[in-house]
C-alpha cells in the first residue's frame, strides 16, 4: 500500500459512521419522519415524506450528519401553502427541538435535535422537466445516485467530501462557490475513485465538461455554449442545468491546487487543517507593522439578512470597491469579507498603501488633438486644486493637480455617511445596513473587531498568513 491509499485508508476510518451513530441518527430521521406523516393523514394532506441527502445515499461523514427530509406535494398546491400550513406542520413534528425558519426559493424548518441538524423541506411531486422549483430535482438525485453509486465507491466520496471541507472549497452556497455534496458524488462517480478524481482535476481546463448521462453526446461543443461556465458537470436528472455552475472559477482552481499537491505530498492535513488560534493585539501590530501595507475595515450590522443574500451583495461590494479605489489611484491588493451570517458583517481591503502623496501629475491630450484640448485646458485651470500648469510637455499637455482624497480612510468614511455609500458601489441591501451605523478602521484599530466578533481574529489570522494549510509541506514553516 503506498503513502497516499494509507493516508485515505485512516482518513477514511475517521470519518466513516459506527454503528452507534447510524443507529442514533436513522432514528432520528424516522422520528420525525413519522411525526410528519400522522401529522399529513391527520389533515387529509396528501404528500410523499422521504429521507434525502447524503443520509438517504449513505455518503455522509461522521459527527456532520444533516437529516434532510422533504415533502412532496401534489403541482396543485399554492406555493403560499409553503409558508403557512407546512411551516405549522414542520413544527409541530419537530417540537422540542430548536427550529429556525430558512428561506430559499420557498421557506423550510431547520431544526437542531441533539447535535444533528434537521431540514424539513417542501417540494413538488412532477415529472423531470416540469420542474416547479429548484427542490424539486432533490428526490431524483437521490435515486440517481442511489442506483448508480456502488457502495465500493461510497468511502470515495467521503473522502472527497472531507477533502473538499479541508481545503475550503466545499459547499454550493454563495460564501463558499464550492462544490455541493451532489457534485462529489457525479465526480467519484464520473473518474471512478477519489484518487481518479485528483488525476482527472489536473487535466481540468475552462470549459471542462463532464456529461454521465451522455444527455450531450456528440454535441459538446453545443454543452460548452450552451452552458458557458468554467467547469461544466451535466446534471444527469436534468440536461439544462449544470450541476458545478455555483463553483466560482477561484475555488475550481483551489482543488485543482490541492489536488496536485496532494498526489506530489500526500498528507491528512488536507483533510484535518490545523485551526488558527486567535490574533493577539500585540500580534497584530507586530504584523502589520512588517508588512507596510494598509488594512481597512468596514464594519456594520446586518441583523435578518439571509446568508445567500448578504453574501452576494458582499462579494458585489468587494468588486465594486476595489474599482472606485482603484480609479482613485490606491493600489488595492486583496479584499475579504467576513460575517457570522446573524448579526455582524466586515468588508476587509489591505491597500499597497491607504495614503497617497498630494499631488498628482494628469497627462492631458496631445497639442494636435484640437477636439480633447479645450475641454482638458477649462476644466484643469478652473481647478481650485490646481498646483501647476497647464504646460507643455513633449507632446502633451500636463497639470500637477492636489488630491480630492489623498487618504483612503477619510474617503471611505465620508461617502459611506452619504446615502450609505451606494455612490462608491456598496450594493443597496448593505447600504441599508451602513446608513444605520459603521464604523472605518485602519491597522491596529481592527484589534477592536478581534475582541468583539466571535471568529472575526481566527478569520483575521488566515487573511494575513494567506497561505493554505495544506501548503506547509513545502517549507516546512506554519507561517
Amino acid at each position: 500500500m503506498g503513502a497516499h491509499e494509507e493516508i485515505c485508508s485512516r482518513v477514511l476510518e475517521a470519518i466513516t459512521p459506527k454503528p452507534e451513530e447510524r443507529r442514533k441518527v436513522m432514528s432520528l430521521a424516522e422520528s420525525v419522519i413519522q411525526r410528519l406523516k400522522s401529522l399529513l393523514e391527520a389533515e387529509g394532506i396528501k404528500a410523499e415524506v422521504r429521507l434525502e441527502g447524503s443520509l438517504a445515499k449513505d455518503t455522509w461523514l461522521s459527527g456532520e450528519a444533516d437529516v434532510d427530509i422533504f415533502v412532496r406535494f401534489r403541482p396543485d398546491v399554492p406555493k403560499e401553502f409553503f409558508k403557512t400550513r407546512f411551516l405549522k406542520l414542520a413544527r409541530k413534528a419537530t417540537e422540542g427541538y430548536r427550529q429556525v425558519e430558512r428561506y430559499a426559493e420557498h421557506p423550510y424548518l431547520e431544526c437542531l435535535a441533539d447535535g444533528v441538524r434537521v431540514n424539513v423541506v417542501p417540494c413538488y411531486d412532477v415529472k423531470p422537466g416540469k420542474w416547479l422549483s429548484a427542490t424539486d430535482r432533490t428526490p431524483y438525485h437521490t435515486d440517481f445516485i442511489k442506483a448508480n453509486l456502488p457502495d465500493r465507491l461510497k468511502g470515495d466520496v467521503r473522502l472527497l467530501k472531507k477533502f473538499m471541507k479541508g481545503i475550503g472549497a466545499y459547499g454550493a452556497e454563495i460564501r463558499v462557490g464550492g462544490f455541493s455534496g451532489y457534485l462529489c458524488e457525479l465526480l467519484v462517480l464520473y473518474y471512478g475513485g477519489f484518487l481518479e478524481v485528483l488525476k482527472g482535476a489536473l487535466r481540468w481546463r475552462k470549459g471542462a465538461l463532464i456529461d454521465l448521462a451522455g444527455h450531450y453526446k456528440g454535441r459538446e461543443e453545443e454543452a460548452r455554449e450552451f452552458f458557458r461556465h468554467h467547469l461544466i458537470v451535466v446534471d444527469p436528472v436534468d440536461p439544462y442545468r449544470n450541476v458545478a455552475a455555483p463553483v466560482r472559477l477561484e475555488k475550481m482552481c483551489l482543488f485543482m491546487a490541492a489536488a496536485r499537491e496532494f498526489l506530489l505530498r500526500p498528507s491528512e492535513m488536507f483533510f484535518f487543517p490545523s485551526k488558527p488560534g486567535p490574533l493577539a493585539p500585540e500580534e497584530l501590530r507586530d504584523v502589520l507593522r512588517s508588512r507596510e501595507t494598509s488594512l481597512l475595515a468596514i464594519y456594520m450590522r446586518v441583523k435578518g439578512m439571509v446568508p445567500d443574500v448578504l453574501w452576494g451583495q458582499v462579494f458585489r461590494t468587494l468588486r465594486a470597491l476595489r474599482g472606485t479605489l482603484g480609479r482613485m489611484g490606491f493600489e488595492v491588493l486583496r479584499t475579504a469579507g467576513w460575517s457570522d451570517e446573524q448579526e455582524h458583517c466586515v468588508l476587509l481591503l489591505e491597500l499597497a498603501s491607504s495614503r497617497l502623496p498630494l499631488v498628482v501629475r494628469k497627462i492631458g491630450p496631445p497639442v494636435w488633438v484640437e477636439e480633447h484640448i479645450e475641454r482638458f485646458l477649462r476644466k484643469n485651470m478652473a481647478d481650485p486644486g490646481l498646483v501647476s500648469g497647464p504646460y507643455v510637455e513633449g507632446d502633451r499637455w500636463v497639470v500637477l493637480v492636489k488630491r480630492k482624497w489623498p487618504d483612503a480612510k477619510e474617503f471611505l468614511a465620508k461617502h459611506l455617511s452619504e446615502e450609505g455609500g451606494r455612490q462608491i458601489g456598496i450594493a443597496p441591501l448593505l447600504a441599508k445596513c451602513v446608513e444605520e451605523g459603521f464604523q472605518v478602521l485602519e491597522g491596529e484599530e481592527l484589534a477592536k473587531l478581534c475582541g468583539k466578533l466571535k471568529g472575526f481574529s481566527e478569520f483575521l489570522r488566515n487573511f494575513l498568513i494567506g497561505r493554505p494549510t495544506w501548503l506547509v509541506g513545502r517549507s516546512g514553516k506554519a507561517g
